[in-house]
């Protein structure tokens, strides 16, 4: 029974997992901020390559303090939910939703503690931010019939695809494995220089 109730997010875990989500997001829309400063013209397709590269260091926080199956699908889920709720392609809940779950169970097959392990769903992880992409690129119309919804006018749509080409797909997955490993492996680093020196893991 004891054991059983070890295995289970208890209270405490979750309002962690809470606090870590709040500055995940924070870490997201700081990521927005800078992409749309750094890469010229329509550039919100490439928020979840900054996200992976500013955001390891909270993750591997947040699986150190949080060992245990659920932590990284709940993080994974309140972002797919947010998505949801700001009127994003609804596709793009489910996609994070299910990433974050495949994240998780990865982290759980090397006991959250491994750091290649870890290191591994990080990467799948920071594929979860994708979902609100994913239309702009397979379904093009759907997405222009959103943003004029939206009030978006004719110009600005033109903008959104003239930076949409059939390699932004490739690019965004490569760029993403590349900055979620330089990320995640900074976030490992600072986990054993300061964190752990500091008695908070």
């Amino acid at each position: 029974m004891l054991e059983s109730k070890k295995k289970k997010i208890q209270l405490k875990e979750h309002i962690s997992i809470g606090v870590y989500t709040a500055i995940y997001f924070i870490i997201c829309a700081l990521a927005a901020g800078l992409t749309v400063l750094i890469i010229p013209g329509y550039s919100y397709a490439f928020i979840p390559v900054i996200t992976s590269l500013l955001a390891g260091t909270i993750y591997m926080l947040m699986v150190a303090k949080v060992p245990k199956f659920g932590a990284i699908s709940i993080m994974g889920s309140i972002m797919g939910i947010f998505f949801l709720i700001v009127g994003r392609f609804p596709g793009a809940t489910v996609i994070a939703i299910v990433i974050s779950i495949l994240a998780d169970v990865i982290a759980y097959l090397f006991k959250y503690r491994n750091k290649v392990g870890v290191l591994f769903s990080y990467i799948i992880f920071s594929y979860s931010l994708i979902g609100p992409v994913v239309p702009m690129i397979f379904f093009p119309s759907f997405y222009q019939d959103q943003l004029i919804e939206q009030g978006r006018d004719a110009a600005y749509i033109e903008g959104v695809f003239q930076s949409v080409s059939e390699y932004t797909l490739i690019i965004l997955v490569v760029s993403i494995l590349i900055m979620s490993v330089i990320g995640g492996v900074f976030g490992q680093r600072m986990m054993k220089k300061h964190f752990e020196k500091a008695g908070i893991v």
